[in-house]
């Protein structure tokens, strides 16, 4: 049988939780949304950053570097001029090679004015404009001492060589100030660089600690998402292993307001349910059993009682017999009889003489009358005999219809299980009505009986009482043969209703044998019946002890 204990409580198992108001769709989405506002703020800041780094390339792209560029451009220029002037003034001796360095010097002097023109729309700070507004005045003052040298050298070259005297100041603070100038776009092309490096070194900084911080953020966010399914899952796979070994007493206390607490909710009514479903069952089982016992005591009396119908009816049917063959044999006695009554009234009116022959033969008729009263007593003795025997074949149909109305009120209280003994015991019960309506055919058979073996019995007395006094008669007087005649004449009426009372005594007797044999048959399906019915009884036996065995693993509350 199932064992019942107090329910025990998962707070024995588990340390108790926090009441959890966010949902774990709404802790997903706050996980998520934590992390994508932390990518967003990476993604601002690294913008940012990146806008900084292209904002000094592109003043690299556009000022530093042409800068620098044109700045050592328009230097090597202006110092061609110079070493073109020189090498005019001092190296070169033949006429045309000093032509072709002043012709340089001329074309120097168009690609100075040619970089000085992209050098001006490379400007966009204000004191690189004032560095270039000081090369250029420096430039200008240089210009025409440049192109009075050039004209000194189509005269003397003593002029020519006081002329370069007066150039050298002026291309020296021109070259100063171009030096000034790429140094300056030099120094601010470093400094640009820097700064991307910088920028860059800070991007890569801020990058790093926001992959950091959503790291660890997401590891964070993960974990407390990871515990806060595991941890319930865990308890219900706990509570689940512990229920499915038959402990029913088990509930589960997560204490959360999100889905596992409608899970909890669920479960633990679904665990309420079964186990009130298993504590029917229990005591459905053991109705079962005890109604089951009930039952088989139940047929096994009824078929003790129709063991003892069918000795019963065996015996009846013997006594059926008997009286049937002592109706027979009345029968013949009575024809004797009546034939014997002829031929006395023959012998007695052909001649006086038949006296003596007639008064044996009124012995004989004596005699046979006293055996007909003999085989009437018998006859009447087994009437009686019948009597008993219907009266209890009448209690014992009266016992079986009881126990059947027994049984299917046992039936009834074992529900599912005794609808097939109920009809069982309906069939039973309907076997008991026939055995109670036969037994009182017999009953009414057997009495019809009694009353022609009266009738016979008080007709054989009167006919035995009218051949002594017919006998006395002959034997006092001869003469009254004619009277004895008459008598005897009037007995062959009173043959024929004895005759008749044992024809109706033989009918009866033949019915009693055909009632008998009903019985008999009722019985038989009675018998068959209780052994069905005890069938039955063992697969009801059978399914009630494999409900106690299937339900006692079950561990319930009391």
């Amino acid at each position: 049988m199932a064992t019942v204990t107090p329910r025990a409580t998962n707070e024995s198992l588990h340390p108790t939780i926090g009441a959890a108001r966010l949902t774990l769709g709404n802790r997903i989405l706050l996980s998520f949304g934590v992390l994508f506002v932390l990518m967003l703020v990476t993604a601002g800041v690294s913008y940012e950053r990146l806008r900084a780094i292209n904002s000094e390339a592109v003043s690299i792209e556009r000022d530093s570097l042409p800068g620098v560029y044109l700045a050592s451009s328009l230097r090597a220029a202006v110092n061609e001029t110079f070493v073109m002037l020189q090498q005019a003034t001092f190296v070169e001796t033949d006429p045309d090679a000093v032509q072709r360095d002043l012709a340089k010097i001329a074309d120097a002097t168009k690609q100075v004015e040619a970089l000085s023109v992209d050098y001006q729309a490379s400007i966009f700070r204000d004191d690189d404009r004032a560095r270039y507004a000081t090369f250029r005045g420096a430039y200008d003052r240089y210009l025409p001492l440049l192109t009075d040298a050039v004209q000194k050298h189509r005269g003397s070259r003593d002029d020519a060589i006081a002329a370069y005297a007066k150039v050298l100041p002026g291309w020296a603070e021109v070259v100063q100030d171009a030096n000034i100038m790429v140094q300056e776009n030099r120094k601010f092309a470093d400094q640009s660089a820097r700064v991307i490096r910088e920028s860059v070194q800070d991007t890569e900084v801020v990058l790093v600690g926001a992959l950091t911080i959503m790291l660890l953020s997401a590891l964070g966010l993960g974990y407390l998402l990871y515990r806060s399914v595991t941890v319930p899952m865990a308890r219900l796979v706990e509570v689940h292993d512990v229920m499915r070994t038959g402990n029913l007493t088990r509930r589960l206390d997560l204490r959360r307001r999100d889905e596992f607490g409608t899970l909890e909710t669920g479960f633990n009514r679904m665990a309420d349910e079964l186990t009130e479903l298993v504590a029917r069952a229990q005591q459905s089982s053991l109705q079962v059993t005890t109604s089951v016992a009930e039952i088989a005591a139940t047929s096994r009396e009824q078929q003790a009682t129709a063991n003892e119908t069918a000795a019963t009816t065996t015996e009846i049917g013997a006594t059926s017999r008997e009286i049937f063959a002592t109706s027979r044999d009345l029968l013949r006695t009575m024809n004797e009889v009546a034939g014997v009554a002829e031929q006395s009234a023959t012998l007695a009116g052909v001649s006086q003489s038949g006296l003596t022959r007639m008064g044996e033969t009124m012995r004989s008729v004596m005699d046979a009358a006293g055996s007909v009263n003999a085989k009437l007593a018998i006859l009447n003795e087994k009437a009686l005999n019948i009597n008993q025997v219907v009266a209890t074949i009448t209690k014992v149909a009266d016992q079986t219809n009881l126990l059947s109305l027994n049984a299917a009120i046992e039936a009834e209280k074992a529900g599912e299980y005794g609808r097939g003994f109920a009809v069982v015991a309906t069939e039973i019960r309907r076997l008991a009505d026939q055995t109670a309506v036969a037994t009182y055919d017999i009953e009414q058979t057997v009495k019809e009986i009694q009353s022609a073996v009266s009738a016979g019995v008080m007709g054989m007395d009167k006919f035995s009482e009218e051949v002594r006094r017919g006998m006395l008669d002959v034997q006092q007087v001869g003469g009254q043969l004619s009277q004895i005649i008459a008598e005897v004449q009037t007995l062959a009426p009173r043959f024929q209703m004895v005759n008749e009372g044992m024809q109706t005594q033989a009918n009866g007797a033949e019915q009693i044998t055909q009632a008998l044999s009903q019985l008999s048959e009722a019985a038989q399906q009675t018998a068959e019946s209780l052994r069905q019915s005890s069938q039955a009884i063992d697969d009801l036996t059978l399914v009630a002890n494999q409900l106690r065995t299937s339900v006692s693993r079950f561990k319930v509350d009391a």
